[in-house]
């Protein structure tokens, strides 16, 4: 769809939000600042909020609270107030929006209907929905090209900073003291220890991408660094160190490769890519014998063919999977707490504990969504790519960190339970403002291309 230019919503480089007739001339692109302090404030307190067990409704108790509730609700009418504003820029960009993302929030409402536990699915989706209008809102106003990076890192890095404090303060309450993996392993003011490495490893590789990207300077990049590689190794969280070492090894290829091999960049990623889909299918069991492709991944994550005795936990909902495998038991069904009604209960009987996810993101999307979902994450991840490496072309630093978060996330999702999961809260809306911010990046720079023909129809070159 072609916008007229005197109408039409986009950004430049450096963060325009809409374009407007000059003096007697074309359309010249103007800065949004409308709402750039109050947006990341309300993302800044939703996070803190999700995150820290104080205040979260989905404690050890998996008991719902009512006041949880309600500021859920109020953050997502707000959110919903801000879009209805920007209205038309909001259109736009949900039009340039991984259509399978899409799909996604449509499967998760209508799986209500054969959901084991259409209260929990239905409590679920009530959080996707205030995260998404949350994104949603943060690109339709006060929006920048930067913007992503820029309100993730402090937010990120200010809770780790404060995690540490609060080790220091509180051992007892920041530090695990059960037995193995868990003893004297940090999680700070998050849940568990892995979410506190997950907090570091997505710290570091917005740090990383800063250095060498050279957003910031060099100095304050290396004690960002070093703030998110404590809490990644004080959490000891061996799929959280694997995957952000790859990622880094991966970013520093994509913004540092020799000469020779830039142009061969496409082929690096979708390699990858490739990779990540066969120990994916290898997992799942889908086809007999590839799970001897996962040996190789368990001795880099420190972990014995059992992975910690994930492979159990996976054999368990296999099992379950096998009773609706194409549509799946509902999204956000099955772990709904160690109660006797919930099918999820069998594992206080086979294994003494709960683990509270499958401990694989493409297994729990199977099932909670069945062959379905599977379909729409496979669908959401080569698209996603596709985007990214499109950015490439036009902002390739930009494209940079995105597929980076998806290298990271692919990794991680072998071992823990991510993709498309609003239980955990971090990987979730880091992924789905990447999403959405990939969108407004393509919506940008359709309209700035657009912009650029109209003023200038003979085709001639245009200055930078």
């Amino acid at each position: 769809m072609r916008l007229p230019v005197k109408k039409a919503i986009g950004g430049s480089a450096r963060g325009a939000g809409r374009v407007r007739r000059g003096p007697g001339g074309p359309g010249t692109w103007v800065r949004d600042t409308r709402g750039t302090i109050f947006i990341p404030l309300l993302i800044w307190f939703m996070i803190f909020y999700l995150v820290t067990p104080s205040f979260d409704e989905s404690g050890a108790d998996f008991q719902a609270n009512v006041t949880g509730r309600l500021i859920k609700v109020a953050a997502l009418v707000t959110a919903t107030i801000i879009v209805l504003i920007r209205r038309r820029l909001s259109w736009h960009v949900i039009a340039e929006t991984n259509p399978f993302f899409l799909l996604f929030l449509l499967l998760v409402p209508t799986s209500v209907l054969w959901s084991i536990d259409s209260g929990a699915t239905i409590g679920r989706y009530l959080s996707v929905l205030t995260m998404v209008q949350l994104c949603l809102a943060f690109v339709v106003m006060g929006w920048h090209a930067r913007r992503f990076q820029n309100v993730l890192r402090p937010l990120f890095t200010c809770f780790i900073v404060l995690s540490l404090v609060y080790g220091l303060v509180f051992p007892d309450r920041a530090i695990e003291h059960g037995e193995g993996t868990l003893k004297d392993a940090w999680r700070g003011l998050t849940y568990q220890k892995n979410e506190f490495g997950m907090l570091g490893s997505l710290t570091l590789v917005l740090w990383l991408h800063a250095w060498l990207t050279g957003e910031v300077r060099r100095g304050l990049a290396t004690v960002g660094c070093a703030i998110a590689a404590a809490a990644m190794l004080l959490s000891r969280s061996s799929t959280s160190l694997l995957s952000t070492v790859l990622a880094s090894i991966f970013m520093l290829l994509l913004l540092r490769p020799p000469r020779n091999l830039r142009r061969y960049a496409p082929l690096f990623v979708g390699t990858f890519a490739s990779i990540v889909v066969v120990y994916a299918v290898a997992v799942l069991d889908i086809v007999p014998g590839l799970s001897i492709l996962l040996q190789p991944f368990a001795a880099l994550s420190g972990k014995d063919l059992t992975f910690s005795n994930r492979s159990l936990i996976w054999s368990i909902v296999k099992e379950h999977i096998v009773l609706s495998p194409y549509v799946g038991s509902g999204y956000g069904a099955y772990w709904v707490g160690p109660f006797p009604t919930s099918p999820s209960y069998v594992f206080l009987k086979r294994m003494y504990f709960y683990p509270s996810e499958a401990h694989n993101g493409y297994l729990e999307i199977f099932n909670d969504l069945g062959m379905l979902g599977l379909a729409c994450l496979l669908g959401y991840l080569v698209f996603y790519v596709r985007q990214s490496l499109q950015l490439m072309k036009i902002d390739r630093t930009q494209g940079v960190l995105f597929l980076s978060f998806f290298f990271q996330q692919a990794i991680t999702n072998l071992s823990e339970s991510c993709w498309l999961a609003v239980n955990n809260v971090l990987p979730f809306f880091v992924m789905t403002l990447a999403t959405i911010t990939l969108a407004r990046s393509s919506l940008d720079h359709r309209l700035r291309r657009q912009s650029a023909n109209r003023a200038n129809p003979a085709g001639l070159p245009l200055p930078p």
